[in-house]
């Protein structure tokens, strides 16, 4: 378990030097952008508004507890911010990631690089977004519960694990739809085969969520992540005979 936790951790520097190719830099590009856009964007809401959410979560009368309190809820909102980043950003790099996916898919097949008409852009695109978009709405049903948790004293104090761990998951589900869905697998399925591989695709999504949180790096995580999950999805069990029925 811990070897296949090690080994999806390995798959993200792996994207890293898969973008670092000279055929490769130009997909990363896009992403990248829209990664800073993104991040100037919500630090921005958090600096505004962070000394307000402390507030209003740590609970009156706790005075005595607050150096041990202040950075566990300081931690939970930035999980917190973290999660809409993470999400924001690739719903609407989706259709860019798409193409870094299928150039990468194309490299592992080593089948000729994918058209890149408009329609075709397009068409794949509109799909990417869909996906994202269901991945997100999979991630609401836990992200609410999580949040009301961390707003209840006393219980949110186990909020920070919850938080990293769910995030974690979501990002090898968020990150594996590109070279899954790629193959026609609709989001269910793809959820399946991923939980085949539970302890590679945490250790996974745990290295991309240490990555995001580093400003700078965070900008070529996207990137990196789309094409590391492409490496460790690609080949995943079950993955070609799905494509193939469908």
């Amino acid at each position: 378990m811990i070897t296949d936790c090690l080994a999806g951790m390995g798959c993200l520097a792996e994207g890293f030097r898969i973008i670092a190719r000279p055929g490769m830099r130009r997909y990363a590009v896009a992403p990248a952008l829209v990664s800073l856009v993104v991040f100037l964007v919500l630090a921005a809401v958090l600096g505004w508004g962070f000394e307000a959410w402390m507030n209003a979560l740590l609970p009156a009368g706790w005075g005595w507890l607050q150096w041990l309190l202040w950075p566990l809820f300081a931690l939970a909102i930035l999980l917190v911010w973290l999660f809409t980043y993470i999400h924001l950003t690739n719903l609407i790099a989706a259709p860019f990631n798409d193409l870094l996916a299928e150039r990468v898919l194309a490299e592992i097949r080593g089948a000729p690089p994918p058209e890149e008409g408009w329609a075709q852009a397009l068409r794949e695109g509109v799909r990417a977004v869909g996906n994202t978009a269901a991945v997100l709405v999979y991630s609401l049903r836990w992200a609410l519960p999580l949040l009301v948790l961390t707003l209840i004293p006393g219980l949110n104090v186990v909020a920070p694990v919850l938080w990293t761990v769910f995030n974690a998951w979501l990002l090898a589900l968020e990150y594996a739809d590109y070279p899954l869905g790629a193959r026609g697998l609709a989001f269910r399925e793809q959820r399946v085969l991923v939980a085949r591989q539970r302890p590679g695709a945490l250790g996974f999504g745990l290295a991309v969520l240490v990555l995001t949180g580093i400003p700078g790096l965070n900008l070529l995580a996207m990137p990196a992540a789309v094409a590391g999950a492409t490496r460790l999805f690609a080949g995943a069990p079950g993955a070609e005979a799905s494509h193939e029925s469908s």
